[in-house]
């Protein structure tokens, strides 16, 4: 019997010390209409090939790395990739047993996070190729070699787009705070992320990733005062260190100890501090205890861990206009544990990033500034040869 979480595919940064890579691709690739499953299994095996010879230096048109012109070691590309299939694939080749949290995102998921209506950019096709690197080269070129491999084999398939995205060297986001700190304890990944029940059976071992494109306005939150800003987080801006208590003003205080002292960083209680008191309201209604298991009640799943790995974009838009975000990339045993964080009242399902939608003089500001762009649900299947996932075409 494997061990666990050994069968999960690369790209899932899981381990202690694994780091994701800095740069990162989602490429969307669709099966032509009228294609065989057979045929289909086919091309997808050969764009594999080719991204585990690039994973090694091997390019098609230059063979294997042979000199100093062709290697560097100032940063090592470190290329991973990740293969998924989504709810427009199982559409396509009905007969195959679909997982059935597999599903279309829909276009209005979130009762609090809008769409962004001047761009339908989709995030749900066929197939999903997560890329990521230490460098841009890495991850470009295999876009280019997957695209070209495509043309010239006139293989069954067609990119439909690709969103691209990076790694912060300071591990702040757009907002200014440290990002990424209540993420889940390594001990704990394993459990979070493994499909170990048969649905499908094709699925154990695996897991499923969520991508959601958010687009922030960054204008919206610069208006806010930093005393705002750290309560609707619900960290200290500076330090990281978690808010224990908001009086009305809005005046957040941070923990006493932190960041130098009995509650250090990365100590238990920086990184997840327990759920404030009832009278706190204030507190519980930030960010970082709408989203994290300590609000959970008697009627609540227990189990609502994901797994988060964030990549921010810049990107042009008309007039001279930026737009910036976040690549919103979760990775869980079981997709309704993001959907009820998002979903349910208390959680996220009641506030776009934090604070009461009702604030009254003295509390946080609430503010929606936070948007979807683009969005997918796809199933994740576990390492195989040729190919993740290669027994559906069987």
């Amino acid at each position: 019997m494997s061990a666990p979480g050994s069968r999960i595919q690369d790209g899932i940064y899981f381990k202690p010390k694994d780091r994701p890579g800095f740069c990162y691709r989602l490429l969307l690739l669709n099966v032509k209409e009228g294609t065989a499953l057979a045929d289909a299994g086919k091309a997808i095996g050969t764009l594999w090939a080719m991204l585990q010879a690039l994973r090694t230096g091997i390019v098609a048109d230059l063979g294997p790395a042979q000199g100093p012109d062709d290697v560097t070691d100032v940063r090592k590309p470190d290329l991973r990739c990740l293969l998924s299939f989504g709810s427009k694939f199982f559409d396509r080749f009905p007969r195959l047993r679909r997982p059935h949290e597999v599903r279309p995102l829909g276009a209005a998921p979130f009762h609090k996070l809008p769409r962004v209506d001047s761009d339908r950019r989709t995030g749900e096709t066929d197939l999903a190729l997560q890329l990521t690197a230490n460098t841009n080269l890495a991850v470009d070129r295999a876009v280019v070699e997957l695209w070209m491999l495509i043309q010239q084999k006139s293989l069954p398939l067609q990119i439909v787009t690709f969103h691209s995205g990076f790694n912060r060297e300071d591990s702040r986001s757009w907002l200014g705070f440290h990002d990424g700190i209540s993420n889940i304890d390594h001990g704990e990944r394993i459990a979070a992320l493994e499909v170990t029940r048969d649905d499908p059976a094709w699925m154990q071992g695996g897991t499923y990733m969520a991508f959601l494109r958010l687009a922030i306005d960054l204008e919206i939150w610069r208006r806010l005062s930093r005393a705002d800003q750290e309560s609707i987080v619900g960290r200290d801006k500076l330090t990281g260190c978690p808010i224990v208590s908001i009086a009305h003003g809005p005046l957040p205080t941070p923990l006493s100890g932190c960041p130098v002292g009995a509650h250090q960083a990365k100590s238990p209680q920086f990184a997840n501090p327990a759920a404030p008191p009832p009278a706190q309201d204030l507190v519980r209604v930030s960010h970082i205890h709408r989203a994290n298991p300590n609000r959970l009640g008697a009627d609540d799943d227990g189990n609502n861990r994901i797994f988060r790995q964030g990549y921010e974009f810049v990107e042009p838009l008309a007039d001279g206009e930026l737009r910036l975000g976040l690549n919103f990339v979760s990775f869980q045993r079981a997709l309704t544990h993001l959907t009820n964080i998002l979903t349910i009242p208390g959680w996220l399902g009641n506030a776009n990033f934090g604070s009461f939608e009702d604030a009254k003089p003295g509390q946080p500001s609430y503010v929606s500034f936070i948007s979807i762009i683009a969005g997918g649900y796809y199933a994740v299947p576990p390492k195989a040869q040729p190919f993740p996932g290669a027994e559906l075409f069987a």
